[in-house]
C-alpha cells in the first residue's frame, strides 16, 4: 500500500482552524472558519490543507467523526444487533428512540459534517484566490475539482438523514452564520449536483497526486448517480452510472478478488471509487473497526463483537445454483452453509474456520461483548470484512481501509435506476449478472416481471453490502424501513415510526443555539 494521503492530523492548519471549528462553536453555528492568511504560500501547503478535510471523515475509535464505524449502520436492519448502548447511539437508530439530544452518530453527521464544510469552503476560497505562486492553473482546477467532490459528498450524506439543511458555500463571519436557515431538499439536491458536475469536469481518472484515496472523475460521476437514485430520478440516475460503465477496463473494474478488497490486500483495486485510509505505523491514522467486528481469538488481531447476527441475514443468502434456501435442492437443513453462494463465506467467519493460523470454535471466538449466542433468531458468525488476517496488528490500529463507494454498487445502482425507469431491459440483466457472475453466482432467469427485477435486485444489494453499512439507507430510500428494521423481535425491541424516522433530528444544541434553524418534524 503506497502513496497513500498521509498525516491527516498532524497539520497546523488544523489548529488554525478549530480556534472556530471546535464542537462547541459547531452546536450552536455550525459554520464559519477561523483566517487562515498568509499560511498557504506553496502549492504543498494548499494540500495539507486539503487532507485535514479527511481527517473529518478518518476519526478515532472514541472520538467520532463524520464517517464513523459504518458497517454498523448495519445493526439496525435485520442485518444484525448492535451488542452494547454505548456504542456511538447506533441502538437509539435502530430502535427508533432518536431525539435531538442522542448525540453520538445521530448528531455527528451535522456537527462533523458542517466542521468539514468550514475546511471545505475555506480552502477552495484560498485557491480562488490565486495567491499560491508555485501552483499552475491546471492544479488548481484538479484541487478545486477534489474539494468540490468532497463538499459534495458531505451534503449528499446530510441531506439523506437530516433532509434540507443550510446550504454554506463560503467562509462566514458570526453575523452571517446566525442568519442562516434550511434549504429544502431540492435546494441541496441541485448544490450537490453543481459540485458533483463542477468535480466530475476538472478531476482525472487517476487521483490527484496519484494518492489513493483522493477521488477521481468516476468516484465524482459515480456519487452523482447516487444522489440523483435516491431522490427516485431514475432516468438521470441511470444515465450518470452508464458514463461510470463506458470506463470499465483500464479505469474501472470489478474485480476478481472480492474478500480482498475489505480485508487489506486488494485496496488499490479499481473497483474501489472512494475510501477512507488507514495507516498502522503513521502517527495514529489506523483504524479501530476490527476491534468491532473481528473474532475474538486471544492477543492482537481479535474483537469484542459488537454484533449478533440474524439467522434471517444467513438464509437470505442463495443456494450456488441461483435459488433461495425454500426452493433449491441443495439446501441441507443439517448442514445449512454448505453450497451457498459464496459470499456468504466471504464475508463472514463461522465456527471451524482459520484466522490468523488459529481454528475459530464457538463459543469462545463468537462471543458478543463476552455472551456466548444462543437465541434461535440468531447466526453464531463474525465479520471478516474490515479484518486483517496477516500482520501484528492491534485491533484498534488496523491498516484496512473502509471503502464507501465501489463499482459493484454502480452496476447494481444502475440496474435498479434503469428497471424502475424502463423495466428490465438486456442492459439491467447485463449489469446484475456480471456482479454476481463475479463470485461464480448463475445469471438471473430471463422473463423476470419489472417487479421481480426489482425484488432480486434488492436481495442482490442486501448479500453484496453485508457488512459495509449499506442496507440502512436502501431501507430508507425504499420506504420499507418500518417493515424490515422491526422484524427482529426476539433479538431486540424495536419500533420505527414512518412519520418522523426517514429523517433523524437536527441536534438540540443546533436548535438552542443562536440560529433559525427548525427541527424535524415529530422530534
Amino acid at each position: 500500500m503506497k502513496n497513500k494521503i498521509y498525516g491527516l492530523g498532524l497539520s497546523i492548519f488544523l489548529i488554525l482552524l478549530s480556534v472556530r471549528c471546535s464542537d462547541e462553536v459547531l452546536d450552536k453555528q455550525p459554520v464559519g472558519s477561523a483566517s487562515a492568511e498568509g499560511f498557504f504560500r506553496t502549492e504543498q501547503d494548499i494540500v495539507t490543507g486539503i487532507n485535514g478535510v479527511y481527517s473529518i471523515f478518518q476519526g478515532d475509535i472514541w472520538g467520532g467523526a463524520f464517517v464513523h464505524v459504518q458497517p454498523h449502520f448495519d445493526a439496525a436492519t435485520d442485518n444484525a444487533v448492535l451488542c452494547c448502548d454505548w456504542e456511538y447511539g447506533f441502538t437509539a437508530i435502530a430502535r427508533g428512540t432518536m431525539s435531538p439530544t442522542t448525540g453520538s452518530m445521530v448528531a455527528w453527521k451535522y456537527t462533523y459534517g458542517y466542521q468539514a464544510l468550514a475546511r471545505i469552503n475555506n480552502m477552495i476560497e484560498v485557491i480562488e484566490a490565486n495567491t499560491v505562486s508555485d501552483m499552475t492553473a491546471e492544479n488548481a482546477a484538479r484541487w478545486l475539482g477534489e474539494l468540490h467532490f468532497l463538499r459534495g459528498f458531505v451534503y449528499s450524506d446530510m441531506v439523506t438523514v437530516y433532509g434540507g439543511v443550510p446550504i454554506v458555500t463560503s467562509v462566514l463571519t458570526n453575523e452571517e452564520a446566525v442568519e442562516l436557515t434550511r434549504n429544502t431538499e431540492e435546494e441541496v439536491v441541485q448544490q450537490i449536483m453543481n459540485d458533483l458536475d463542477f468535480a466530475a469536469g476538472n478531476l482525472d481518472d487517476v487521483p490527484n497526486n496519484e494518492q489513493i484515496g483522493r477521488p477521481t472523475r468516476q468516484a465524482a460521476l459515480a456519487l452523482k448517480g447516487k444522489v440523483l437514485l435516491y431522490q427516485n430520478q431514475w432516468a438521470a440516475a441511470a444515465a450518470a452510472f452508464q458514463q461510470v460503465i463506458d470506463l470499465e477496463g483500464e479505469t474501472v473494474l470489478l474485480d476478481e478478488d472480492y474478500e480482498g478488497l475489505f480485508r487489506g490486500t486488494n485496496e488499490n483495486s479499481k473497483e474501489i471509487l472512494f475510501s477512507i485510509q488507514y495507516l498502522t505505523d503513521a502517527g495514529g491514522e489506523g483504524s479501530f473497526l476490527q476491534v468491532h467486528y473481528a473474532p475474538g481469538i486471544s492477543g492482537q488481531g481479535g474483537g469484542w463483537g459488537s454484533f449478533t447476527y440474524t439467522k434471517d441475514l444467513v438464509d437470505d443468502y442463495y443456494m450456488k445454483d441461483g435459488l433461495p434456501i425454500s426452493s433449491s435442492p441443495l439446501y441441507d437443513p443439517d448442514n445449512v452453509l454448505a453450497n451457498r453462494d459464496p459470499r456468504l463465506h466471504m464475508t463472514f467467519f463461522f465456527p471451524g474456520d482459520m484466522y490468523r493460523g488459529e481454528v475459530l470454535e464457538a463459543p469462545e471466538d463468537f462471543m458478543v461483548n463476552g455472551s456466548e449466542v444462543t437465541n434461535p433468531s440468531a447466526f453464531v458468525m463474525r465479520s471478516r470484512k474490515w479484518v486483517s488476517e496477516t500482520g501484528n496488528t492491534a485491533t484498534d490500529n488496523s491498516p484496512v481501509d473502509l471503502v464507501l463507494l465501489r463499482y459493484a454498487d454502480v452496476l447494481l445502482m444502475y440496474a435498479e435506476a434503469q428497471n424502475e425507469a424502463v423495466g428490465p431491459d438486456a442492459s439491467v440483466y447485463a449489469a446484475v449478472n456480471k456482479v454476481r457472475q463475479r463470485v461464480g453466482m448463475p445469471d438471473f432467469p430471463a422473463g423476470l416481471s419489472q417487479e421481480e427485477m426489482r425484488a432480486e435486485i434488492r436481495h442482490e444489494r442486501r448479500v453484496e453490502f453485508a457488512m459495509e453499512g449499506t442496507r440502512y439507507f436502501d431501507l430508507l430510500r425504499w420506504r420499507t424501513a418500518e417493515e424490515v428494521i422491526p422484524s427482529v423481535p426476539t433479538l431486540e425491541n424495536r419500533q420505527f415510526d414512518p412519520t418522523k424516522n426517514y429523517l433523524w433530528p437536527i441536534p438540540q444544541s443546533v436548535i438552542d443555539g443562536d440560529s433559525d434553524i427548525e427541527q424535524n418534524p415529530g422530534y
